[in-house]
């Protein structure tokens, strides 16, 4: 059910606010008068406290929290009662998840200036979020008592008296709106809103029945109480005042989706399905509501055990709905976007990257899209289009270090090695507080490094990505492997291979790497055993692993065996260069 949400949306307003009643200021605020010499040495630190005010702003806007609120409280150590920066640096805590810190610099801005009302609505809005809605209802109150022109922040006061509990006091204060603006089509809408989100739903209902006595047209009022009729149950009352509506704005296409919701919880799919398609089709009604529409069957279909057969309708609706929003709002990629998510839920991996393609054709902006295709691609083992894809990301998105794995990872795949590794050192330098991501560069830079025979920076790197994360299965067995290759460092290469099978057991690569390990160390009883473990998780079709199954047996003195394993592997695909003279001569390549 839709109830009306809080009119204010302070977080936004503080994001950008330093205006209002009275702005913020970044100069000092020291003052009185002096010697001259005293007057240019002021001069001269209220010159560098805008400096480092301004450095400051800079770093929070170039996603720098760390520096920005390194350079704030230098402000305040230079300019003790610099509000501005105290501001600035609660702003910083909350982003941080450090409540604590944000309350006690929002509490000392609004002490420093209590008459800054865009410090009060931070400390409101800081002490709601923190549950502390006692003291966020008080500082609203303050906020009322000291600014009684502004009407809106009764709204957000009585909002948070009833997520308190305190629902009585929050009737008062509409009482107390009336007075001030009428019960106009806000003052119903936004009550009604209150106690239907505080659970009141007998209190709600009889705000718009009083309402609809002085107003008994007003549609909005008709399909609210609709809603609510269906909540508590009353269908039949709920159908009846649709009809009312439909009746009175039969292009009222937000209606059409309440009544698609009545028919849908009554187990009425078509006369739903038809409601939903007509309000699909409407250019007039945005695509938000009707993509919520679609995320909740994408949700339902997704959750449960299995595909029933309601199920496997609820998804054929849906794709048909798809079809008409990519119809109805062809300039927008959202529709693609959803039918990518669909399409990839249902395994339908190469129709849902085209879908998720599309969508950037309109929606080139949006972060997360080229993330899920550049994925896709690497899944897809595209190393061609995962280069190119990452390329334009990078252009699109220089400093987001994300794409830049990418590439780096196509460039290595498709053997361009130094641009492989320019490309991941330039997205390693450009990560910051992430140390997941970090050690995925340096990674990859492992992998890099060891392709392009630099085998010394390839070590480097592997021990820098696991002092990041010491418990990554992939990096232990890439580094094991290739130490395995090069001959050196076996035990260590042992000791890693081991702790990778015990981080991810059953891994097919991870087995064969242990049993090439235990190989090279002259333990082939041992590399027999794992390797004929990574033959039954998957291994069996991998010409890599069945070769070096040959290998291992040939060790072993079962030449024939081992020769029967290399011509398997030779008829596999995927072995090394040598599995041709392997197989032809019956013994390994000197």
């Amino acid at each position: 059910m839709r109830h009306p949400l809080p009119i204010l949306s302070l977080l936004v307003a503080l994001a950008t606010a330093c205006g209002g009643t009275r702005q913020a200021t970044v100069a000092p605020s020291g003052g009185g008068h002096g010697e001259p010499g005293d007057h240019t040495q002021a001069s001269d630190q209220r010159a560098r406290v805008m400096r480092l005010f301004m450095d400051a702003t800079q770093a929070r806007l170039n996603g720098q929290p760390g520096k920005a609120i390194a350079l704030f409280e230098q402000c305040i150590k230079l300019d003790p009662g610099n509000h501005a920066a105290m501001f600035e640096l609660a702003k910083l805590m909350h982003m941080q998840q450090r409540p604590a810190e944000a309350l006690t610099w929002a509490k000392k801005a609004q002490a420093a200036d209590p008459e800054n009302i865009w410090y009060r609505f931070l400390l409101a809005d800081l002490y709601g979020q923190y549950g502390q809605l006692d003291k966020a209802s008080e500082t609203f109150q303050g906020i009322v008592d000291k600014w009684p022109e502004r009407h809106e922040v009764r709204f957000q006061l009585a909002h948070t008296l009833a997520m308190d509990g305190r629902t009585d006091e929050a009737r008062k204060v509409f009482k107390d709106i009336r007075t001030h603006l009428g019960n106009g089509e806000e003052v119903v809408t936004q009550e009604y809103g209150m106690l239907a989100n505080a659970g009141k739903l007998q209190e709600a209902r009889e705000v718009l029945e009083t309402a609809l006595k002085d107003d008994p047209d007003n549609v909005a009022y008709l399909g609210m109480l609709a809603e609510l009729y269906d909540e508590m149950g009353e269908g039949d009352k709920a159908l009846e005042l649709y009809r009312r509506v439909m009746e009175a704005d039969p292009d009222d296409s937000m209606t059409r989706l309440a009544l698609a919701e009545h028919y849908y919880a009554k187990g009425e799919m078509d006369p739903a399905f038809e409601q939903l398609g007509l309000a699909f089709g409407d250019p007039d009604l945005e695509v938000d509501p009707k993509m919520q529409v679609l995320l909740g069957f994408f949700e339902m279909t997704t959750s449960g055990s299995g595909a029933t057969d309601d199920s496997k309708d609820l998804v054929r609706r849906a794709y048909t709905l798809i079809d008409i929003l990519e119809r109805t709002h062809p300039e927008s990629g959202k529709p693609s976007t959803i039918r990518g998510d669909f399409l990839m839920r249902d395994g339908r991996m190469a129709e849902a990257r085209d879908a998720f393609r599309k969508a950037l054709n309109y929606e080139k902006d949006k972060f997360p899209i080229w993330m899920q295709v550049l994925q896709m691609d690497l899944q897809a083992a595209d190393h061609a289009a995962l280069r190119d894809d990452a390329r334009a990301a990078t252009e699109l998105f220089p400093t987001s270090p994300e794409p830049w794995l990418y590439l780096g990872i196509a460039e290595a795949q498709l053997k361009a090695y130094d641009p492989a590794i320019e490309a991941l050192v330039t997205g390693r330098d450009l990560v910051v507080d992430n140390d997941p991501l970090l050690a995925s560069f340096w990674t990859s830079l492992g992998d890099a490094y060891h392709s392009a025979g630099r085998h010394d920076r390839s070590d480097e790197a592997f021990d820098q990505a696991l002092r990041l994360d010491p418990r990554n299965a992939t990096t232990l067995n890439n580094y094991a492997y290739y130490l395995s290759l090069r001959g050196e460092k076996l035990e260590r290469a042992r000791e890693m291979s081991e702790q990778s099978n015990k981080l991810a057991p059953g891994q097919t690569s991870f087995e064969d790497t242990y049993a090439w390990v235990l190989h090279r160390m002259g333990r082939h009883d041992e590399a027999r055993t794992w390797i004929e473990k990574a033959l039954a998780s998957g291994g069996a079709t991998s010409g890599e692993v069945v070769e070096h199954y040959g290998d291992i047996l040939y060790a072993l003195g079962d030449h024939a065996g081992a020769v029967e394993q290399w011509r398997k592997a030779l008829a596999l695909g995927g072995a090394s260069e040598a599995i041709g003279s392997k197989a032809s001569s019956g013994r390994p390549a000197e």
